[in-house]
């Protein structure tokens, strides 16, 4: 019988039996040998006993080694003991032989296959301890999800000596990648999957996921007949994946650290240059705004009137914009100050209504308050603000001739703004998202004079940080109206 022969049947039940009965004839052949040469019965003892112990090392478990002791000691009754070949016993103080015999022959086939088995287990935990350790240093030199598919499908192929495929999942781009190498090859062939092939490739294999509760980046595949059913190769296996596991999760988080910071460069470089532009145009844009002004009241020509009443008009969008833009800069930066003072709601809408009558051309603001004054703790020149962006925004969507309405109202729990016009209404898909940074709806440029995306979403970041809401919604008779509330508390109501 050839070594592989041997490999194949070491641990089928007939096979041990057999490796049993062939130690126990040659130690009875041996002893009737020596018989005749004249040693002892002491000599033919010590010789089964030492075939207890050949069995035992060469069987597995404890039962052939107990089972070979009662057969030993019956075949010493039969070959050697008077009379030969019964099992009577003429000499009664046999039977204290046999005792003694059989015990030192289960106790010591007892001992023997305990050391054997334990030192097995140590052999394994000492071999799996070297693969992990092995696994991990090679994960570790790994710079990517793909460089640790391709370590793990060469290392877990050297370990097992047979063909190993590691799949990949990229959610992102919604692909499965499949990382194979073949028995005895060194190179690691990449494919991508479609859904059809994954299943083929997955079909007849032993499957370890690479995964945890929350995540999983793939699964590791390993033909079934390269893992014997009572190895611990199967456990090695779970503890390998786990591995693989973690150092995919390291080289996710790590790319993603490094996006998280190269984002927060790019941020913060943006931040730095939109500030410093809006700084330097504010000089500027103020001088121009003045000299347009002045010229308004002191050009007669029509023409020319009309030349810088648009120089006027656009130096004033220019401006807000620059407001909105520095405004922009300090939410992003988590800079923004609130201060917050007592102020009386009837005074801010004032301020802003004074300052958008500007610009407003001949667009008639209505303004509604109620009988109280009402004084509540608030950011006055952030809420100035707000209302000058809300109004600015309902002048750029309505007619000339068109009323503009803000209204004041109290609730409970709040103060209640309300500004609202009859222009084209907002589309109801946008509802949710004009207070978007730089959102322009369909069909507007976002560098059009029609609205750059700012101003809306700055009232929203103000608003919030105020802990108010704000929203918008269409009219039942046309044009849109936009709200937001502020909070009452410590509030102060006169009248």
């Amino acid at each position: 019988m050839s070594i592989p022969t041997v490999t194949k049947y070491k641990n089928k039940i007939w096979f041990q039996a057999l490796i049993t009965v062939v130690i126990l004839c040659g130690a009875t052949i041996l002893s009737i040998l020596i018989q005749k040469i004249g040693f002892s019965e002491t000599n033919i003892v010590v010789i089964y006993i030492l075939s207890v112990l050949i069995v035992s090392r060469y069987t597995k478990g404890y039962a052939y080694g107990i089972i070979a002791s009662v057969i030993d000691m019956f075949a010493f009754n039969f070959f050697f003991t008077e009379p030969l070949h019964t099992f009577n016993v003429y000499n009664k103080s046999y039977m204290i032989t046999f005792a003694v015999m059989l015990a030192a022959s289960i106790l010591t086939s007892m001992q023997t296959s305990k050391i054997i088995h334990t030192s097995a287990i140590a052999r394994q935990r000492d071999k799996q301890s070297q693969i992990l350790y092995q696994v991990t240093s090679s994960l570790a030199k790994a710079t990517s999800v793909s460089d640790v598919a391709t370590v793990s499908a060469q290392c877990l192929s050297n370990l097992l000596d047979c063909g190993v495929s590691c799949i990949t999942t990229d959610e992102e781009e919604h692909q499965n990648k499949k990382y194979s190498i073949k028995s005895g090859d060194r190179g690691v062939t990449v494919e991508i999957l479609s859904d059809e092939q994954l299943q083929s490739a997955v079909k007849d294999k032993f499957i370890f996921p690479i995964a945890d509760q929350r995540f999983q980046y793939g699964l590791i595949c390993v033909p079934k007949n390269s893992i014997p059913e009572e190895s611990g190769e199967r456990k090695l296996l779970s503890s390998i994946s786990t591995q693989i596991f973690i150092a995919m999760e390291r080289e996710r988080l790590a790319d993603e650290k490094e996006l998280a910071k190269n984002e927060a460069e790019r941020e913060k470089f943006k931040s730095n240059l939109l500030r410093a532009i809006s700084h330097d145009l504010r000089t500027p844009l103020s001088g121009i705004t003045g000299a347009a002004e002045v010229l308004l009241y002191s050009l007669k020509d029509e023409e020319s009137h009309k030349l810088v009443q648009g120089i006027y008009e656009d130096s004033n969008w220019l401006t807000q914009m620059v407001e909105n833009i520095l405004s922009l800069t300090k939410i992003q930066e988590s800079t923004l100050a609130l201060n917050k003072q007592i102020e009386a709601v009837e005074e801010i809408v004032g301020a802003a209504v004074k300052h958008i009558s500007k610009y407003a051309n001949n667009h008639q603001i209505t303004v509604i308050m109620p009988d109280q004054l009402i004084l509540i703790p608030m950011n006055g020149k952030l809420i100035v603000q707000v209302l000058i962006n809300l109004m600015d925004n309902a002048i750029k969507h309505t007619k000339e001739s068109d009323e503009i309405k803000v209204e004041v109202s109290t609730s409970r729990d709040n103060v209640w703004f309300n500004v609202t016009d009859r222009g084209t209404g907002i589309k109801a898909a946008d509802l949710t998202k004009i207070f978007d940074l730089l959102f322009v709806s369909e069909g507007t440029r976002a560098d059009s004079k029609r609205g750059n995306g700012l101003g809306l979403a700055i009232c929203k970041a103000i608003v919030n940080a105020h802990g108010g809401r704000i929203f918008a919604e269409n009219n039942i008779d046309g044009g849109a109206t936009i709200r937001f509330c502020l909070p009452l508390e410590g509030k102060k109501t006169i009248g």
